[in-house]
C-alpha cells in the first residue's frame, strides 16, 4: 500500500518542484524584462487609484472604457491586487499565475483528452513539455491577457474533453454546457484569437465526435452536436460582432484574401515555425532547446505513424483501435493551416501569427504515442525537463544584466514628486552596456520601451508616455490632451538629435513635438538626477 501511495505522490512533487522551479526567476529579479509590461502595471495602477480623493489628476486626464472588450482580466487582477501588495509585487503574482497555470493545463487538457483517470493525471508524460511552453516570446513582448488565455484554452478543452459525452437539451447537461460557455467567456475577457481558436476547436471536436460510447444510436449522437453547436452559436456571434466593429473595411478583407497563396508560401512564415520562433525571445541561444524539442517530437510522431498505421497493415499494433487522437492531428493540421493563412494583424490586433504557432504543437500532444517501456519513458522525461530547465537558464542569463539597467533606468523615481506630469525621451532603447555587464542580444523584444511608466507608480502622476490610453481596446482612454509644461523629462541614451518618445503615439495624442521638447531641456528645466544613461530633468517652475 505504501508503494502505491509513493508512486502516486512522486509526480506530484515533482510537477510542485517544476512549477516553483519556474516561477523563482519572477521573485528573485526586482523587474520581469517585458516590453508592454509596464504599461500593464501602470494602467492597473491608475484603475486602482482613480477612485481615491487624492486622484484628481488622474480623474483629470483618464477615463474609464467599461465596454466589454478583451484585454480586462489581467488589468482587473493587478488593480485588485493593489489593494493589498505594492504594483510590482501584483505583477509578480500575475506572472506567477500565467507561469504556474500553463503547465497545470497541459496536464489538465492531456489528461482528459487522452481519456485517462484522474489519478493518472500525474503520470502523462507529456504535461512536462507545458514546462517548456510556460516562457514565451508572447509573455515577454508584455502580453499578459493572451498568456492567460492560452492555459484558459487548454483548461476548455480538458474540460469539454472530459465531460462531453454528459453534454445535453437536460438539467445536467445545460450545466456542463454552462459552465463550458463560462470558460470560453472568460478566454475572450482574456483575448480574442484564443476565444476566437477555442470555438474553432470546439467546433471540431463536436463535429468529429472523438469518443464515441459503443452501443450509441446516431439520433443520440447528433442530439448531443446539436446541443453543443446551439450552445457555441452566440460565441460565434461574439466573434462577428468584433470583427465587424475592430476596424476591418471590405476593401482591405479582399485584399488580404488576395495575398493567401503569398502567405501560405512566405519563407519567414516557415523559418518562424519550424525554429518555434515563438519561444525565442532574447537571444537566438533559445533556438538550440527549440530544435532539440523538434526533433524529439518529430521523432515521437514518426514512432506514432508508424505504430498506428504501418502497423495496422500486418495486424501487430497495439492502437489499431484508438483513435482518440486523431481530432487532435486535425486540429493542429487546421491551427498550421491558419497560421500560414492568417496575415500578421487585422484591424487593430497584430502578432496573429505568432500567437497562432504557440499552439500548434501543444494541441498535437494528446495523438502522440506514449505507451513505452519504462526506462524509454524516464529517458525520455528526463529530456524533457531538461529542456524546460536549459530554456529558463538561458533566460535568467539574460534577466540579470537586463534588471541592472532596468533598475538603471529607474534610479530617478523616488525624485518624482506626486500629482505631476512627466515624459520620457530616448534615441536608443537598448539596454544598458558597461564593461562590468557586457550584454548583447537579438532584439526580439525591447524591453526599454515601456519602462517609463514605473515612474509613475504610487504617485498619482500622469505618464503622457501611456500607449494604451489612446485604444480603444483597453479599460483606460485619454479624457483630454495635454497642455502647458510638462513637470518631469526622462532620458535615456538620448542623442538631442534624434529624440523619440517612450512609448508610442506621444505626438498625435499630445501633440507634442518632441525634438523642440528635447530642445528645451536646457533652457526650461535643471537636471536633478544622471547615470551614465540617464537623465532627470525638473521643469523650473517646479523648484522647491
Amino acid at each position: 500500500m505504501s508503494q502505491i501511495k509513493q508512486k502516486v505522490q512522486w509526480p506530484k512533487l515533482l510537477i510542485a518542484s517544476l512549477i516553483i522551479l519556474h516561477i523563482l526567476p519572477i521573485w528573485v529579479f526586482r523587474y520581469f524584462p517585458s516590453q508592454d509590461g509596464p504599461a500593464h502595471v501602470y494602467n492597473a495602477y491608475v484603475l486602482n487609484s482613480m477612485p481615491s480623493t487624492e486622484s484628481v489628476l488622474l480623474r483629470d486626464y483618464y477615463q474609464v472604457n467599461l465596454a466589454l472588450f478583451p484585454n480586462w482580466i489581467s488589468h482587473l487582477v493587478l488593480a485588485g491586487l493593489m489593494y493589498i501588495v505594492p504594483p510590482l509585487i501584483a505583477e509578480k503574482i500575475l506572472l506567477s499565475l500565467i507561469i504556474g497555470l500553463l503547465p497545470i493545463s497541459f496536464f489538465y487538457f492531456l489528461n482528459y483528452s487522452t481519456n485517462r483517470t484522474n489519478r493518472e493525471i500525474n503520470f502523462n508524460l507529456y504535461g512536462f513539455f507545458g514546462f517548456l511552453f510556460s516562457y514565451h516570446y508572447l509573455l515577454h513582448m508584455g502580453f499578459y491577457n493572451f498568456s492567460l488565455s492560452v492555459s484558459l484554452y487548454f483548461f476548455t478543452l480538458g474540460y469539454f474533453s472530459r465531460y462531453y459525452a454528459e453534454m445535453a437539451l437536460d438539467r445536467s447537461g445545460i450545466l456542463k454546457l454552462s459552465l463550458l460557455l463560462l470558460l470560453c467567456l472568460m478566454t475572450y475577457f482574456c483575448h480574442i484569437l484564443s476565444f476566437t481558436l477555442v470555438v474553432l476547436s470546439l467546433t471540431l471536436f463536436s463535429v468529429v465526435k472523438f469518443y464515441p460510447r459503443p452501443g450509441e444510436s446516431w439520433a443520440s449522437k447528433w442530439r448531443q452536436v446539436v446541443a453543443i453547436l446551439i450552445a457555441l452559436t452566440p460565441l460565434y456571434l461574439i466573434v462577428l460582432n468584433y470583427l465587424r466593429t475592430s476596424g476591418i473595411n471590405q476593401k482591405n478583407q479582399q485584399e488580404e484574401i488576395g495575398q493567401i497563396w503569398a502567405r501560405l508560401s512566405n519563407p519567414d512564415k516557415w523559418f518562424y515555425l519550424l525554429n518555434t520562433q515563438v519561444l525565442v525571445y532574447f537571444t537566438d541561444a533559445h533556438q538550440l532547446i527549440t530544435r532539440m524539442m523538434l526533433v524529439l517530437l518529430g521523432l515521437l510522431f514518426m514512432v506514432t505513424i508508424y505504430r498506428r498505421y504501418i502497423q495496422k497493415i500486418s495486424g501487430t499494433s497495439p492502437e489499431i483501435s484508438d483513435q482518440r487522437g486523431l481530432p487532435y492531428l486535425m486540429l493542429s493540421g487546421l491551427l498550421t493551416l491558419v497560421y500560414f493563412v492568417m496575415p500578421w494583424s487585422i484591424g487593430s490586433g497584430a502578432w496573429i501569427n505568432d500567437r497562432i504557432s504557440l499552439f500548434i504543437l501543444p494541441v498535437l500532444l494528446p495523438f502522440l504515442s506514449q505507451d513505452f517501456s519504462k526506462y524509454i519513458r524516464y529517458s525520455l522525461l528526463i529530456l524533457i525537463i531538461g529542456l524546460s530547465i536549459g530554456h529558463l537558464a538561458i533566460s535568467c542569463r539574460y534577466y540579470y544584466p537586463l534588471n541592472k539597467s532596468i533598475q538603471e533606468f529607474t534610479s530617478g523615481v523616488e525624485l518624482i514628486e506626486d500629482n505631476k506630469i512627466f515624459l520620457g525621451l530616448s534615441s536608443d532603447f537598448s539596454p544598458a552596456v558597461t564593461n562590468n555587464a557586457p550584454f548583447t542580444h537579438n532584439e526580439y523584444v525591447e524591453p526599454f520601451v515601456h519602462v517609463i511608466n514605473y515612474y509613475g507608480l504610487n504617485n498619482k502622476c500622469i505618464s503622457l508616455s501611456n500607449y494604451e490610453a489612446k485604444y480603444d481596446y483597453f479599460p483606460l482612454n485619454w479624457k483630454r490632451k495635454h497642455t502647458g509644461i510638462i513637470d518631469y523629462i526622462v532620458t535615456w541614451k538620448l542623442d538631442p538629435n534624434y529624440p523619440e518618445a517612450c512609448g508610442d503615439n506621444v505626438k498625435s495624442t499630445h501633440n507634442l513635438d518632441v525634438k523642440e521638447v528635447a530642445n528645451r531641456l536646457q533652457f526650461d528645466y535643471d537636471l536633478i538626477h544622471t547615470t551614465d544613461n540617464l537623465a532627470l530633468y525638473r521643469h523650473k517652475t517646479n523648484r522647491q
